[in-house]
């Protein structure tokens, strides 16, 4: 294989975008355990103001992914190839590290966490738009998985890292893995060789095989009626919308449990941090098996690991509400009903991401053109990225206030009798058999 068949495969696309989501979810991470003590030692706040603070930038970052997906996504759409806005994402990801490592004003924090929620929000649209384009329909349930694998490597890693390095060597060690995987992910975006659309192709047989054999000359107006945009139209399909509200209310869980169990075990089980850290892991370690959820989507289709995966997700969240009282046996169960979750969530997130994308192709089979030459491909991923980062912010609003008002046990039933819902929708409205798809690409610089 050449150097340039490398530059281009499928395999070297699958590398970047996985890179791409671990670095961004990484150096996202990789301030949070130090945050506060930045918010007090640098930026000079009071005890008092650093956790309305602390929750005012998780918000700003959620609100920055929701508003960035929906531009980025619209943007995706409108270039041939995908290289120069995913190579802009670097760009914002560095800008945001430097401000974070360098700034001693508090404005300049907020902007610092905009920047890497419009870094987040490229990669999962730009970079999962390529990646489909790349991979192709047929095999984009595996790649989701090594992405979601990615996401949950990142996910963990990053606090871990920023805490150990903050407590051994200040606060500007932090930041030099981060600027190490910025240059690495430079260099790997470069490097990779992008799909370009070639839409005219695809259009002009479509129009050709619909043109009739007889003009029309009547005096009536021929002009083609007015498309409306394309994320209206995606938002009115019913199967769409079932997969971004199961994007949504993944992302809702496991915020959810961040937020909540960290207060919740040192209550119970009087746990430090590293013991709430090695809690995590029980249902952050599944989801490194989310490639073989991916592959089970490709040859399944996404209905059956969808209902797997929110039908181990449901009882799995119910019985949390058993862990009560400090003992051996409620210790055990803890770990054994947050792995089961893990388990539910590396199934059902590649289900629910890949069929993000067969649900915009069955609307562009059934009516060819509906979103014009250049597709929608960014833009059904900028929503459903915009879903997900919309459980960002109500996933901990959520768990946090109905454990406040109505405890431990209502929380978790109640999240539990969201999934068993999405259960049924899934069964309702998702196709049981997945249909074959060509897409049709030119490889190009």
């Amino acid at each position: 294989m050449s150097v340039q068949q490398l530059r281009s495969s499928t395999t070297f696309a699958v590398i970047v975008v996985c890179v791409a989501v671990f670095t961004d979810i990484f150096l996202y991470g990789l301030v949070v355990p130090m945050l506060p003590f930045a918010l007090a030692d640098r930026v000079g706040l009071s005890d008092a103001d650093i956790q309305p603070w602390n929750s005012i930038l998780l918000a700003t970052y959620g609100a920055a992914i929701m508003l960035g997906s929906l531009l980025f996504g619209w943007m995706g759409d409108q270039t041939r190839t995908k290289q120069l806005p995913f190579l802009l994402g670097v760009g914002v990801m560095g800008g945001a590290t430097v401000l974070f490592s360098l700034t001693i004003s508090l404005p300049l924090i907020v902007l610092a966490r905009v920047l890497q929620g419009c870094s987040t929000a490229i990669v999962f649209t730009i970079g999962f738009s390529l990646l489909v384009e790349t991979v192709g329909d047929r095999h984009i349930g595996r790649a989701i998985g090594f992405t979601s694998m990615s996401l949950s490597i990142g996910i963990f890693a990053g606090p871990i890292v920023g805490g150990f390095l903050y407590d051994l060597a200040g606060y500007f060690a932090v930041f030099i893995p981060a600027f190490v995987l910025i240059a690495l992910e430079f260099l790997l975006r470069v490097l990779l060789i992008a799909p370009t659309h070639d839409p005219g192709l695809t259009h002009a047989l479509i129009q050709d095989e619909q043109r009739p054999l007889m003009p029309d000359t009547g005096g009536h107006d021929a002009r083609q009626p007015k498309r409306p945009p394309a994320v209206v139209t995606l938002m009115r399909m019913p199967r769409f919308l079932v997969a971004m509200a199961g994007m949504f209310l993944l992302n809702c869980f496991m915020t959810a449990f961040e937020a909540v169990l960290p207060v919740y075990l040192p209550e119970v089980f009087l746990y430090r941090s590293t013991q709430i850290a090695i809690v995590f892991l029980s249902n952050t370690l599944p989801m490194i098996c989310s490639p073989l959820g991916g592959s089970m989507v490709d040859h399944l289709g996404p209905f059956w690991p969808a209902v797997l995966g929110f039908g181990l997700i449901t009882p799995s969240m119910m019985l949390l509400s058993l862990i009560r009282e400090p003992s051996p046996l409620t210790s055990l169960l803890l770990r054994l009903f947050l792995f089961l979750f893990g388990c539910g969530v590396s199934v059902a997130m590649p289900a629910m991401m890949t069929e993000v994308t067969l649900a915009k192709d069955a609307m562009e089979e059934g009516e060819p053109g509906i979103f014009g030459d250049l597709g929608a491909c960014s833009q059904a991923y900028g929503l459903s990225n915009a879903a997900f980062a919309g459980g960002t912010l109500v996933g901990p609003l959520y768990a946090g206030y109905v454990r406040e008002a109505a405890g431990w046990t209502a929380m978790n039933i109640s999240m539990g009798a969201f999934s068993g819902l999405m259960v049924i929708l899934v069964i309702v409205f998702t196709p049981r058999k997945r249909p074959g798809v060509v897409r049709t690409t030119r490889m190009g610089a």
